[in-house]
């Protein structure tokens, strides 16, 4: 039985130098795509720089008036105290995270 072709035939040998032309041009445009030509930049978000730093203060004295109560902590760094204010009917929690100074 004989294979009939419509068009023309080509060697291995030209298919081959075709296949390789196509290759070679391939991987020259995906080099030429991906070449960068301007300058990189690294993304910083604004808020990055806001971010305020936190310590622990712990609880050192409660103190009475007539107006309510006033909590006293401690830093840990050992700056200024902080006084905050409460009333009556509410303690004093033992610690949280303040603001650094």
């Amino acid at each position: 039985m004989r294979l009939v072709t419509w068009g023309t035939r080509y060697s291995k040998a030209s298919i081959v130098k075709v296949a390789y032309y196509v290759a070679l041009c391939f991987v020259a445009l995906c080099l030429a795509i991906t070449e960068v030509l301007a300058a990189g930049r690294t993304y910083k978000s604004p808020k990055e720089e806001e971010k305020p730093e936190y310590e622990i203060c712990r609880l050192k004295e409660l103190l009475r008036d007539e107006e309510g109560n006033s909590c006293v902590y401690s830093r840990q760094s050992g700056g200024r105290e902080v006084v905050i204010k409460i009333d009556d009917r509410v303690f004093c929690q033992a610690q949280f995270r303040c603001k650094k100074e």
